[in-house]
Order: structure tokens, then C-alpha cells, then sequence
């Protein structure tokens, strides 16, 4: 099995709890410039406005720029505190969850251990509870696993939204905060990590349940000796690693995680790998007792989502690491999430954000082509509880597109574009026969074909520019009082 993929560079961010004052200022400097409005040289001559433009482009490389070397310099941290030696026995798997995650967390991770265990490994998991949430059933399902250890964490309180709360293995949260360690022995091959966020008012978003696991939990336990797994894997709840190699056809009981991992071992000049995304509607099933829910890969997804799964990966702009898979060195990940979560609590699409700084610090990698990630998505019919109710495959692209606009005033589209952007892939065009064999898929062409196609590309342009306008009006505040916390 042959990977269809190329190598480019990408980039990060990162910055250690023991460099606090000798980044702050890099930090404030990053703060300073987060609602800037970048003016446009398209009015005229208008040299003010030509000038504030400029201004406006060199505070946004000033920006990324402490962010990448903040990146670098946790990675650095990270090598020498591990004296460049990392766990080859063990995969680190790491996923942040809320309410209605209990629909899919019972058939995830028992799936993720036994593809772990294919490739030979053991697996350490690490499971948020965000803000309060709770899934005892669930819990007490996955207790149940043949050759896996369940460890409950708890936090302490959230003093801030970028702050990261202190881990405990105790309910009351008191005492010496817990760290993980390297043990020659242990009962089970595999362990899973339930870390009980306290419910607060900075608590809430998943940026900020990462923010504790990179940094309270990661980053402490390597200060205090922990060698991490060389590999880290990041998912969602839903996320199933399955191979795709003739879209849209899924092979559905294939080990796509090993795929990804073998890639990662076998060329050790690559630092981060992601998925290709597969945006499916999900149908409500029963596993055992439990109502749970499913992809459903036969039911048609909305326009603007089937026109984002046919574009990720293969063309500019659409080059972002999902975040429902992505396979990466395990001190490159901590690098980046503990920086983005310390230094933009409001950042709704974490995924883009890490694959823009990546691209930037210069990691190598990729969207590896033949293995895809599962994302749930409504159908075109599903609508809000909003009143009045709003179509949801819209709102769930208006959200997305509120989180790149926030980006796009942080860092400038001129450092962004190569990895997302909000329009039409015009340049796609340049290559025809590549773009229409993406819209075609594997669907016989005829007359039908080519009018539903042609239908659902009108569509998907028509809402993308409204959603645009409003996503404009509206960006998300990456930092400060008035970031919030989303999913």
C-alpha cells in the first residue's frame, strides 16, 4: 500500500511554564495586536491607507513571530529535559470532550486501543470531561476493556481562561499535584486517563480543557522526569482512522491509524502527519444497551461541507491539519497546543491554528492522503434550537469561518493563505482535471451528474460568500476578557 503524499514545511509556537519571564514580553507583545483591521491598498491611491496596511502587515509578522519562537523554544525545553529520548513502546492519544460525547466515545476509543495494539503498541489515552461533563456509563464501559487500566485525574480550579488549573489524583484536589511517570511494570498493557475538569467560569471551550492536559499534565510530568511516547495522536470523540485510498469509497473495518504511525516511524525526518477529513451525517443505532452514533457514509452531507471534503488536501488553502486526526512527534504537539491554549483561549478552530504555526517553525509534513478521520456533520435539513431556528449546516460553517477570520486579523492573511482561506479556489481551476475528478468522485458521469454537481457547486459559492460577510462582522476574539471558550 503506496501513501499518495508530499512533504512541505509547516509550523508551531511554544513556550515552557519555567520561560514565563523571559517570554512575557513576547507574550504581551502577541496580545497587543489581536483586534487589529487590516486597512486595503484596492481604494485608490490613498498612501495613509497604503501606510497603515504595512503597519498593519509588520505587527502581524511581529505576532507570529513571537509565537513561533515561543514554539521553539518549548520544543527545545522538551529535548533537553528528555535528553532527546522518547518511549518507542507506547502511543500517547489525547481528545477533549463535552456533552453528547457519550454517543460515540463507547465504540472510539475501544477501536483506537485494538488499532493501537495491531500496530504492536500499548496505549496511553487521555480523556477530558470538559467543564463539569460527565459520562459515568461510559466510563464504567470502557473499565470494562480487556488489558486497560482506567486512572481518574481531577483539576483544581481555573483561576483564568489561558491559565492552566493543576491536576490532582485525589476528588479533593489537594496535596502534590499528580504527574505521570515511566514504570517498569504494569497490570495492563494499556491505560486510559479520565481527567474531571471542575466546572467554571474559565473552564468552558476545548482549547482550555487541552490547555490543562498539555501543559498541567504533559509539560509537569516531563519537568519532573516523565519520558513521553515518541508519537502522539490527537482526535475528536467521533474520530474513526479509516482508509480511503479510491474516494469516496471507505474501507471500513481497515486499521488506517497504522497506515499513519508506519509512515511517522519509518521517516523520522517528518514531524506531523494529518488526516484527510470525512465529513459524514450520523445515524442513531444501538451498541449492546447503549443509543449511540454512527457515520452514515451513504446519506449526502450539505454543499459547502461536500465542497470542503473534496478540496482538504489536495489544493492551497486547504491544507490544515484536521483536528479529528492528527498524527505528530508527541514533543512537537505539546509544543504547540500548550502555546495556543496559554496564549489564545478564544481560538475556536485549534486545528488551523497549530498547522499555521507549524508551517511557519518550519516542521515537516503533511495531509496524508490515503487515511481519513470521521466528522460529524448535520444534514441539510437539521436545524437549530436557536429561535427562530437557523439551518445547521449552515451555522456549523459559520462557526469555522468566525475562527479563521479571528486567525486572519491575528497572523495576516498574507502568513495564513497557503493553509486556509474562505473563498473559492479559483486557482483549482488552473488544474481542471484534477478538480473535476475530485467533484466527480466515483459517480458514473452523465447528464444528472453533471447538473446535480453543477447545482451543488452554485449552492455551496452563493452561501459561502454570505456566510463570509457575516463571519467578517463577527470574528472570534482570540485573547482576553472577551475571548470565549467554543466547540
Amino acid at each position: 500500500m503506496v501513501a499518495k503524499h508530499r512533504h512541505q514545511k509547516i509550523g508551531v509556537r511554544s513556550k515552557h511554564p519555567k520561560m514565563r519571564n523571559s517570554l512575557s514580553l513576547k507574550g504581551k507583545t502577541s496580545m497587543a495586536f489581536n483586534n487589529f483591521l487590516p486597512g486595503t491598498i484596492l481604494e485608490g491611491f490613498n498612501f495613509q491607507k497604503i501606510i497603515k496596511t504595512l503597519d498593519y502587515r509588520k505587527k502581524q509578522d511581529i505576532t507570529l513571530k513571537a509565537d513561533v519562537d515561543t514554539v521553539l523554544a518549548y520544543k527545545a525545553w522538551i529535548k533537553d529535559k528528555t535528553n532527546n529520548t522518547l518511549d518507542k513502546t507506547r502511543i500517547l492519544g489525547v481528545v477533549s470532550v463535552s456533552s453528547g460525547s457519550e454517543k460515540y466515545l463507547p465504540y472510539t476509543i475501544p477501536k483506537i486501543i485494538k488499532q493501537v495494539s495491531e500496530i504492536g503498541l500499548m496505549a496511553d489515552i487521555v480523556i477530558g470531561l470538559n467543564n463539569g461533563f460527565e459520562c459515568q456509563t461510559v466510563i464504567d464501559r470502557l473499565s470494562f476493556l480487556p488489558d486497560v487500566q482506567v486512572i481518574h485525574l481531577y483539576t483544581g480550579e481555573k483561576v483564568a481562561n489561558n491559565v492552566p488549573a493543576k491536576i490532582f489524583d485525589t476528588l479533593r484536589c489537594e496535596g502534590e499535584p499528580y504527574y505521570l511517570r515511566n514504570i517498569d511494570f504494569q497490570q495492563c498493557s494499556h491505560r486510559i486517563f479520565i481527567i474531571h475538569q471542575q466546572e467554571g467560569i474559565y473552564s468552558a471551550g476545548k482549547i482550555r480543557m487541552l490547555g490543562d492536559i498539555y501543559s498541567s499534565l504533559l509539560l509537569e510530568s516531563i519537568d519532573k522526569g516523565w519520558i513521553p511516547p515518541e508519537i502522539l495522536v490527537a482526535f475528536d470523540a467521533e474520530s474513526q482512522f479509516l482508509v480511503e485510498q479510491n474516494y469516496p469509497a471507505i474501507e471500513l473495518d481497515s486499521n488506517g491509524l497504522m497506515l499513519i504511525v508506519t509512515e511517522l516511524q519509518n521517516k523520522p525526518e517528518i514531524d506531523i502527519l494529518g488526516t484527510r477529513t470525512r465529513l459524514a451525517v450520523y445515524q442513531k443505532t444501538m451498541l449492546d444497551d447503549l443509543e449511540i452514533l454512527l457515520p452514515n457514509f451513504r446519506q449526502e452531507i450539505p454543499p459547502i461541507q461536500w465542497f470542503i471534503e473534496i478540496m482538504h488536501g489536495k489544493f492551497r488553502g486547504y491544507k490544515w491539519n484536521a483536528g479529528g486526526g492528527i498524527v505528530a512527534r508527541t514533543n512537537v504537539m505539546i509544543s504547540l497546543l500548550a502555546v495556543i491554549a496559554e496564549m489564545y483561549p478564544g481560538t475556536r478552530i485549534e486545528d488551523v491554528h497549530l498547522t499555521i504555526l507549524a508551517m511557519h517553525s518550519g516542521f515537516i509534513g503533511d495531509i496524508f492522503m490515503d487515511v481519513v478521520s470521521t466528522n460529524r456533520t448535520p444534514s441539510i435539513t437539521d436545524m437549530t434550537m436557536d429561535q427562530p431556528p437557523k439551518k445547521a449546516w449552515i451555522e456549523q460553517i459559520y462557526r469555522w469561518n468566525a475562527g479563521y477570520q479571528g486567525l486572519k486579523l491575528c497572523y495576516g492573511l498574507h502568513n495564513i493563505k497557503l493553509i486556509a482561506s474562505d473563498g473559492f479556489p479559483w486557482f483549482s481551476l488552473r488544474e481542471p482535471i484534477k478538480f473535476l475528478q475530485s467533484v466527480k468522485g466515483k459517480e458514473a458521469i452523465n447528464l444528472s451528474t453533471v447538473i446535480k454537481k453543477i447545482k451543488y457547486l452554485a449552492i455551496a459559492l452563493l452561501a459561502s460568500q454570505q456566510i463570509r460577510k457575516r463571519s467578517i462582522e463577527n470574528p472570534d476574539i482570540l485573547q482576553g476578557s472577551g475571548a470565549k471558550g467554543f466547540w
